[in-house]
């Protein structure tokens, strides 16, 4: 018995605390558009003046007249008006009998047409006196997202151009061997002799074992 009490005790709780939950998800979630009433009144020379009354106030577009002296049953359209949360509306109006007017709203994008249970207006009204229409909650507006501006992209460096490729080195002369090839190649050695064992490379003589080039100039051979 006492298990049975406790349980009931612990679910009431938890209902306690989940009820206001719920209240606070349909609070967020149940967004609403702006309330607005469509407004009339008789003019002196039978015209029908009309207008729409917003949070900010009474709004009367330019054109804003039902003629008396339209007989058909089609449908006028008023100017646009700005509703203060950013909805634009068009008041309709026609001829409905030989003594009243019946009144709409309509939002063109995207297009949607209202009709209040009020909305009649009878010529029998009492000159420049104001009547409105039952309230009219306009769909919420969906809210558009402001683009990031976006910094403009560096500019990418030029592509450097390829270095030429090397030019092939000239040819250079190796001083190794060299000389010693031509050396090879005009030295003659002298046998017999006062110049025995002189050596001759072209006009030049001299004793390739001497620590000292001897030379002699001029010699014919």
């Amino acid at each position: 018995m006492m298990t049975r009490t406790l349980l009931v005790k612990l679910l009431g709780v938890a209902t306690l605390i989940v009820l206001p939950s719920l209240a606070s998800i349909a609070l967020v979630g149940g967004q609403s558009g702006e309330t607005v009433r469509i407004i009339a009144r008789l003019q002196t020379d039978g015209d029908i003046e009309f207008g729409l009354r917003t949070s900010e106030g009474n709004q009367l577009p330019p054109r804003r007249i039902f003629s008396a002296s339209i007989t058909d049953n089609g449908w006028r359209i008023s100017s646009l008006i700005d509703v203060p949360d950013g909805t634009q509306v068009r008041i309709i109006a026609r001829r409905s009998g030989e003594t009243r007017v019946e009144f709409g709203l309509r939002i063109d994008e995207p297009r949607q047409v209202f009709l209040p249970p009020r909305r009649l207006f009878s010529r029998s009204t009492p000159v420049d006196s104001w009547r409105r229409s039952s309230p009219i909650e306009l769909p919420p507006r969906e809210r558009e997202e402001t683009a990031q501006p976006q910094e403009p992209a560096a500019p990418q460096p030029e592509p450097e151009e390829p270095a030429p490729p090397p030019e092939p080195p000239e040819d250079e002369t190796d001083d190794t061997g060299t000389e010693d090839t031509e050396e090879a190649s005009d030295v003659e050695r002298i046998s017999g002799g006062p110049r025995d064992g002189l050596i001759v490379e072209g006009n030049i003589v001299g004793d390739p074992d001497a620590p000292v080039l001897i030379v002699e100039y001029g010699d014919p051979f």
